[in-house]
């Protein structure tokens, strides 16, 4: 999959469960993560397999909204002499405390 994103000039972000070692150093991935907030048995991971995917990746994309945002603050600072943006964004309540 990396190898294809990568033909087509995509940025490709891996997912996994936990990053073991040279998780960072797979070829063709350009950022990598793990999926569990904290450490948590093998059988209650696999249970609530759906559930920690689907927070990881709304996370994942959250961070790459925020970096598009920085960037493009920053260019557009840096062209037209304005300020960046200082509206918050939106934010969910964590149920991790």
């Amino acid at each position: 999959m990396a190898r294809r994103a990568k033909l087509h000039g995509r940025p490709v972000l891996a997912l996994a469960g936990t990053l073991g070692e040279g998780a960072h150093e797979v070829p063709g991935v350009d950022a990598c993560t793990g999926i569990l907030p904290a450490p948590m048995a093998l059988a209650e991971a696999m249970f609530r397999a759906s559930e920690l995917l689907t927070d990881a990746t709304e996370r994942a994309l959250r961070m790459m909204v925020l970096g598009a945002r920085v960037n493009s603050s920053g260019a557009r600072a840096a062209t037209d002499g304005t300020a960046p943006d200082q509206t918050a964004g939106t934010q969910r309540p964590s149920s991790v405390r």
